[in-house]
């Protein structure tokens, strides 16, 4: 059996989850399903929508490797995710940086550096979500240390040394002092600094969403820091088996209202995207 099965890929959780599931569905008593549990159910049809001569297992990692692949829409998701911090960009503008093709942004742009170093970061999620490793604090900065490789005044520079460049008003921030210890804690074995008896409750999804929270709130980057912490949460969310997660126009306030409050429980709209992103990856 696969060693991703096992560790990361959930698909042996999602298989067995799919016998429960589909008995409540075929219940005689119709029951209105939550977005979560529609969400599930999204993704354990992938999984045992094979033929029937397929192992279950091998049929659910087939799904998952799937859902990890480099898809048409990377560059789609690259554009939103510097949307989210404020540039304007086009998706085909974006496309034709991903794809090296000469195009409006030039080479010496931040856009355009920016976008190579998302193509590196959108690499380095999925070959460790195929390796069924959670994002830790340390993959972060590797995650941003990949955003800004092309922008030399990132260089050197990996944890702040003052106030963050985008932070948000009314948030405190930890001292410069405390970055290293901080996002060295960061991980799963200590719920991403999280409540255990609070995240261990959650569904996963829902997981992802405080992971994201907890690190903007950190914001251990000079800048960039509710980027960094959005990939954190997809390279969560594809650990677990679900695809991309991508910003859309209004996130950006929406970032910002959400990080100046408590940290979430749920998010539904989010919920409601992702079951969308099922569609999508079709």
């Amino acid at each position: 059996m696969p060693s991703a099965v096992l560790t990361g890929g959930s698909a042996a959780w999602f298989v067995s989850r799919t016998c429960r599931k589909a008995f409540r569905v075929t219940n005689p008593e119709p029951k209105q399903l939550s977005m979560l549990e529609r969400i599930d159910l999204a993704l354990a049809s992938r999984m045992v929508s094979s033929t029937l001569e397929d192992e279950p297992i091998a049929a659910a990692q087939r799904v998952l490797d799937n859902v990890r692949r480099p898809d048409p829409n990377d560059a789609q998701f690259a554009a939103s995710m510097l949307r989210l911090r404020g540039f304007i960009i086009d998706d085909d503008d974006a496309a034709d940086v991903l794809a090296g093709r000469p195009g409006r942004l030039a080479p010496i742009t931040q856009e355009h550096r920016l976008l190579r170093g998302l193509a590196e970061c959108l690499r380095r999620i999925r070959v460790r979500a195929g390796e069924g490793r959670e994002p830790d604090g340390r993959f972060l900065i590797e995650l941003f240390a990949s955003l800004t490789a092309e922008l030399p005044r990132f260089r050197n520079n990996d944890l702040r040394r003052g106030p963050p460049w985008d932070a948000i008003l009314y948030v405190e921030y930890p001292a410069p002092e405390q970055l290293r210890s901080v996002v060295e804690t960061f991980d799963l074995q200590r719920c991403y600094r999280d409540v255990p008896l609070v995240f261990h409750s959650l569904h996963p999804v829902r997981q992802g969403f405080r992971l994201m929270w907890r690190f903007a709130r950190i914001a251990p980057f000079p800048d960039f820091n509710a980027l960094v912490a959005w990939l954190g949460m997809n390279a969560w969310l594809q650990v677990k088996g679900f695809p991309l997660l991508a910003p859309m126009p209004g996130d950006q306030q929406f970032l910002a209202r959400l990080l100046s409050g408590p940290p979430p429980t749920k998010l539904v709209h989010l919920e409601a995207r992702l079951l969308t992103a099922f569609g999508d990856a079709a």
